[in-house]
């Protein structure tokens, strides 16, 4: 990149703690498994479905990438998932399938074609929204402008709002593009993928739609802060987990530990911030902890249907014992 420090392109998560915990999950009765393409003002999108068929009243699981990635991050939690609560996954415009959208693309931006997306499918709220990383930014945003479409919040190693700022002014280091930047081109192959996955992510990696989609998510990444940290606060007492990565993210010198610790104050600082938020640590996860530990995040939305109120029987959470990030 120019114009952004390249060593913290990557500085999206730490964490502290030990976790111990796990989803037992039966089968449904009846279940749907739908993929098809949402004409939205903009383009297609592709929006993949399945689970059990939604009662009335009953949430529909949300889940939202983080920049840079299609609906395959999900591709190892929506099964999971999937055999207790109806889910949909889906590929941002620019990602994956979806045809691409005109810039700006920031939260707010998302966060209105989701909601769109949902209406124009027939996903009826209310909605248990996942969020991973960037995605973590755009479903707070969907949580806090349409509570009442909202069932519970999972933030899977979250951006929070405050870290642009105090990445530079604590560390020096510049997280998000201020100006003109570009982005060069490398593979980009999310861990613990199934080898057709990978290989299709790889292909996405190098897809010039791709790139050009993610320049956009950056250069609006400093506004799409701004829009999550002006917008209304969350519902008090909305169901909300908070997981964070346990392992480091980088390992080699260039990489300062300093950031590391940034982020758990991060993290730790939106949790006490929202009295009643879980706080989960994946101890042998990295940023990806959707493929890494697939059951602590099936786990984590369990527990929100659950304080939502969900009677769910195939979502019934082992009491093994498990740590919060305090």
């Amino acid at each position: 990149m120019n114009g952004v420090d390249t060593r913290s392109c990557a500085l999206y998560a730490a964490a502290i703690g030990t976790l111990i915990c796990s989803a037992v999950l039966s089968a449904p009765a009846s279940a749907i498994e739908r993929l098809r393409a949402v004409e939205l003002d903009n383009g297609r999108v592709l929006v993949h479905c399945s689970g059990p068929k939604p009662e009335p009243g009953e949430p529909t699981v949300v889940l939202d990438a983080g920049l840079g990635d299609s609906a395959l991050v999900w591709s190892r939690l929506q099964p999971l998932v999937a055999e207790s609560l109806p889910v949909c996954s889906y590929d941002r415009p620019g990602y994956g399938d979806s045809d691409a959208a005109l810039p700006p693309r920031t939260s707010a931006v998302i966060v209105e074609e989701l909601r769109r997306l949902l209406t124009r499918a027939a996903i009826r709220p209310p909605y248990l929204l996942v969020g991973h990383s960037f995605g973590g930014w755009n479903m707070q945003l969907f949580a806090a402008r349409y509570p009442r479409e909202t069932a519970g919040l999972v933030l899977v190693d979250s951006s929070q709002v405050n870290q642009i700022g105090r990445y530079e002014r604590d560390l020096g280091l510049r997280i998000a593009p201020d100006g003109v930047f570009h982005i060069s081109i490398a593979s980009h192959v999310p861990p613990n993928l199934a080898p057709a996955d990978a290989a299709e992510a790889r292909a996405l990696s190098h897809d010039p739609v791709t790139w050009r989609t993610a320049h956009h998510e950056l250069a609006g990444f400093r506004e799409s802060e701004r829009q999550v940290a002006h917008a209304p606060p969350l519902p008090i007492g909305l169901p909300l987990v908070v997981i964070s990565r346990g392992a480091r993210l980088g390992a080699s010198p260039d990489y300062p530990a300093a950031s590391e610790k940034l982020w758990r104050r991060l993290q730790q600082e939106y949790v006490d911030a929202h009295p009643g938020a879980v706080h989960f640590i994946a101890r042998d996860s990295g940023h990806y902890i959707q493929l890494e530990q697939p059951a602590l995040v099936a786990h984590a939305v369990c527990l929100v249907a659950a304080r939502a109120g969900v009677d769910t029987p195939g979502c019934r959470v082992r009491p093994d014992p498990v740590s919060d990030g305090r």
